[in-house]
């Protein structure tokens, strides 16, 4: 397999958030609930099973907030989210222009008041709108495992805009100190073939079987993704207009040996969670031993976005942001608005 390639920006800022996209022939305020609060557990998660994701019953979000081993809930309830952060602080940071183009919106959510949208706006580069950093408030290194989980919808501009060499991400999970280094594991749109895949090391390993050499799944578990075979069938394709729950879980073994497991999971709104990430005996990197998984970036970052090119305004939405030591049960489905309304007018 073909490593994308990778470009550096200054780590305290977001590093790279690489992965460009190559052309190559061998190939992205609550009135139920509080708009934050974080709670902490020096409990160590168990490994959940493909059985036990399939068996939980769903809970609402204040439930799954509530529940052993949280210690980050996040519910982008408030327009108090609007607020630019000072780093290193959790909170919502500007674009390359100086700007914060996320901002809370009370008219697309799944529960609550509101949800974190990232505007992509026309003749944009690379940090086209900026990013949400969340602090875990603690590290996770060998022998413990961490769990997140959150919901996200994509417009179809930002499925369908032709982005050029380039491509978009979704998460980050990484070291406060780099989003693009060895501790560092990636969520990214696959160049532009409409759905997701992971990284690690800047971008310079995937999280594909068979080392990335042919043949090899870039999804696994209840999908038989195939390089050079890809469809809906078989893939997990990003749905337009839908809300969509990304469920993760990271088990640490010892740095540099193949004993870590990254599972992860996926669904549309009110439909079961189906597994696209089941890799086993992999080995996670640290160079620095003790600057372990401690924070997470919810981003739409393109390495070599192009700012010439002529696009239409492209959104991202974020909600329902947890981070546990614990297994973390699926959301319930989102409750039809009342009176009939889609959208409620944003205030």
């Amino acid at each position: 397999m073909k490593t994308p390639r990778v470009a550096g920006l200054a780590a305290v800022v977001l590093c790279v958030l690489a992965f460009e996209v190559k052309t190559s022939p061998n190939p992205g305020i609550g009135h139920a609930r509080s708009a934050s609060f974080s709670l902490r557990a020096d409990v160590q998660g168990s490994v959940t099973t493909k059985r036990e994701i399939a068996d939980q019953q769903t809970q609402d979000f204040n439930t799954r907030c509530r529940a052993t081993g949280v210690i980050v809930c996040q519910g982008f309830d408030s327009p108090l989210i609007n607020i630019a952060a000072k780093w290193p602080a959790p909170g919502l940071y500007p674009a390359a222009d100086g700007v914060l183009h996320g901002k809370f919106d009370r008219s697309e959510k799944t529960s609550g008041e509101g949800s974190l949208r990232f505007e992509i706006l026309t003749h944009t580069g690379a940090n086209a709108a900026g990013y949400w950093r969340q602090p875990f408030g603690r590290n996770f290194g060998p022998g413990s495992t961490f769990y997140v989980q959150y919901r996200e919808r994509f417009s179809p501009e930002i499925l369908k805009n032709d982005w050029g060499d380039t491509t978009w991400k979704q998460v980050i999970f990484h070291n406060e100190s780099s989003t693009c280094a060895d501790v560092e594991l990636t969520t990214v749109q696959y160049y532009h073939a409409g759905f997701p895949i992971m990284y690690t090391d800047c971008g310079a390993r995937s999280i594909v079987t068979n080392d990335g050499k042919p043949p090899y799944k870039l999804q696994q578990g209840d999908y038989n993704c195939w390089y050079g075979k890809t469809n809906p069938k078989d893939c997990f394709f990003y749905p337009a207009n839908q809300w969509v729950t990304f469920y993760y879980e990271v088990s640490i073994g010892p740095w540099g040996k193949p004993e870590s497991s990254i599972n992860a999971w996926a669904g549309p709104d009110g439909k079961p969670l189906r597994q696209w990430v089941k890799m086993q005996n992999f080995a996670l990197k640290n160079d620095h031993p003790g600057h372990d998984y401690d924070c997470l970036t919810l981003l739409t970052y393109m390495t070599h976005k192009d700012a010439g090119k002529d696009l239409p305004t492209a959104y991202a939405w974020y909600d329902e942001l947890i981070v546990s030591t614990k297994p973390i049960a699926p959301p319930m489905a989102i409750a039809a608005p009342q009176g009939g309304l889609q959208n409620a007018p944003e205030n």
